[in-house]
């Protein structure tokens, strides 16, 4: 019979997941409370449940112990950025030069927004003068910010939710990771 790890031990490694206890729930259909009370010692899980969340925790590690791509691998360091003041003309203009659909707004080493090529057409078809005007009109979110160390399957997880991400490191923007840079790792040998 295989021998379980403690629950700390199984906490500790849920966290060096960074995998929430009510992400881990869902993923396992508990609840959130019935994750923190094992963790926590408050009651004494069956081992059936107990095998259940170490064997989904232990796999996750290993299929990202697998993913031997990471954030410095992919991102593209030709990070292309304007200002809140940039106008929309200026932004096409940048985003025909580079051949790319989103820009992150950055000032002063802070990510203030974004704007893609999605929201520029639309707003542009809808008013075309707007084309004239500061590109804050229709900023959107910033783009989540991550360390060069994450693996491919993590960033792969974050764009599923938003068109970019940037890479940052020493309080610097290193980089930018968009779906186009995640596809090219699976091209290169």
């Amino acid at each position: 019979m295989q021998i379980l790890p403690s629950l700390n031990d199984i906490r500790r490694l849920r966290k060096k997941l960074n995998i929430s206890q009510k992400a881990l729930g869902e993923k396992l259909e508990l609840s959130q409370s019935i994750i923190s009370r094992i963790e926590s010692g408050e009651v004494d899980p069956p081992y059936s449940k107990l095998k259940k969340i170490y064997e989904y925790l232990e796999n996750e590690r290993k299929i990202r112990e697998k993913s031997k791509k990471h954030a410095s691998n992919i991102m593209s360091s030709d990070l292309q950025s304007i200002k809140l003041s940039t106008t929309l003309r200026e932004a096409v203009d940048l985003m025909n030069k580079y051949e790319i659909s989103q820009l992150p707004i950055i000032e002063n080493n802070i990510n203030l927004g974004s704007i893609t090529s999605k929201k520029v057409q639309k707003s542009i078809t809808d008013n075309p003068e707007i084309i004239k005007m500061d590109v804050s009109l229709i900023k959107e979110l910033p783009f989540p910010e991550i360390n060069r160390n994450w693996n491919a399957k993590d960033i792969s997880n974050l764009l599923l939710q938003y068109p970019a991400v940037l890479v940052r490191e020493n309080n610097n923007y290193i980089g930018i990771i968009t779906d186009s840079d995640l596809l090219k790792i699976n091209n290169k040998k």
